[in-house]
């Protein structure tokens, strides 16, 4: 994303690792509420499967929303999209930060 005045830098720390990310302001609240929800899936796979390692329950968590984000695409029509593409918007911006 090209730096302008409509962008800002925010750090999302998920699985307890920082990762830099150059997001629009406007979509800055919606990211962070899914780095939240993110982290919050993490630490339940952590807990219900406390002899795998941070890597196998990070990975776990992003099979889930995959997973999710496939069956929604399916199901939702182009009328319907709204807040969903939103959201699935702002976790595909997260996922490339992180790449």
């Amino acid at each position: 994303m090209p730096e302008d005045k409509d962008s800002i830098t925010i750090t999302a720390i998920i699985a307890g690792r920082p990762y830099p990310l150059r997001v629009k302001k406007s979509d800055e609240a919606g990211l962070r509420k899914m780095i939240s929800e993110i982290n919050a899936k993490f630490n339940e796979f952590q807990i219900k499967y406390g002899s795998r390692d941070k890597q196998d329950c990070l990975v776990m968590t992003l099979l889930t929303y995959a997973s999710e984000l496939r069956t929604h695409r399916q199901a939702v029509t182009p009328e319907e999209g709204g807040e969903l593409i939103d959201k699935l918007d702002a976790l595909e911006q997260l996922l490339d930060g992180m790449l």
